[in-house]
């Protein structure tokens, strides 16, 4: 409960935004291709959201699934930990300032402050992370230091390091011309909780292009510190044109891999699920 009530301040700034903003632009759309985009974008998003589930069960069981998708003409495509389908919409739908509109889940937090942080000749430069006061990080001349939650502490060599994960995010850390960014991927989502589910669908409006977006994230189960991660690979046919005929993408489980001691101010360790996905 104490880790949850940490977030609550977070989740509703993060909620009431993309909410405020969504609804804005919706309420401004001529009635009639509203009503008519509104009833394709609810299918599209009813099954890429199927979509995201199988992926998260095909993991659980160890087994494969296909998925059979209608989607209208556009592109679908399978990258790293990544499957995502575009197409053009005769309006503007999603408000095209926000980059990220959760679709299949409801906690989102979001970082939009710059988190760079300048390399000093001595001592330590420090901020906090995405205007967390709870999460800071600190950097000298050789060393990056994360302090998270309970302060839980994570010490990095003074290079260019991905997939960080604290409570809050997974970070890629990048060092470059005498500065440490940190970029967030993914918010880190708590297991054994339905409303933190381990594969997102997301939205976002690119001009006259509907972006959609599948992606497993980082998974922390406080009670054990263990974390898992579920990862997308893609295999075999990984892209194809959607136009409105029946598109399969089989899901198949095809291992793991254990990091003890993994980069995290969290995790004491961290298990990898391997799915691949292919278009069929």
């Amino acid at each position: 409960m104490k880790l949850q009530s940490q977030l609550i301040s977070y989740l509703l700034l993060g909620l009431i935004v993309v909410g405020l903003s969504v609804g804005i632009y919706e309420w401004g759309l001529p009635l009639i291709q509203k009503s008519q985009l509104g009833s394709t974008v609810n299918n599209i998003q009813s099954q890429l959201t199927s979509l995201a589930e199988a992926i998260s069960s095909v993991a659980q069981s160890r087994g494969s699934q296909t998925i059979t998708l209608n989607l209208p003409k556009g592109s679908l495509n399978i990258y790293n930990n990544l499957i995502q389908y575009s197409f053009q919409a005769p309006i503007i739908y999603y408000n095209p300032s926000i980059s990220v509109v959760p679709i299949n889940y409801n906690i989102y937090i979001p970082c939009n402050v710059n988190n760079t942080i300048s390399i000093p000749s001595s001592g330590y430069n420090s901020i906090q992370l995405c205007g967390i006061p709870n999460l800071i990080v600190k950097v000298n001349s050789s060393n990056i230091i994360i302090q998270d939650v309970n302060n839980n502490t994570l010490i990095l060599p003074l290079v260019s390091t991905n997939n960080v994960i604290t409570q809050y995010f997974d970070f890629n850390i990048n060092v470059q011309n005498n500065n440490v960014s940190f970029i967030p991927q993914y918010n880190t989502g708590i297991s054994g909780l339905s409303y933190y589910p381990e594969c997102l669908l997301s939205a976002a409006q690119l001009s006259g292009i509907i972006q959609y977006q599948v992606a497993c994230r980082p998974m922390y189960n406080p009670q054990t510190g263990q974390c898992e991660w579920i990862i997308i690979e893609p295999a075999g046919q990984t892209s194809t044109i959607t136009n409105g005929n029946s598109v399969n993408v089989n899901l198949q489980y095809k291992g793991l891999n254990v990091i003890n001691n993994p980069n995290s101010t969290v995790c004491n360790q961290l298990v990898y699920y391997y799915v691949q996905a292919s278009v069929v």
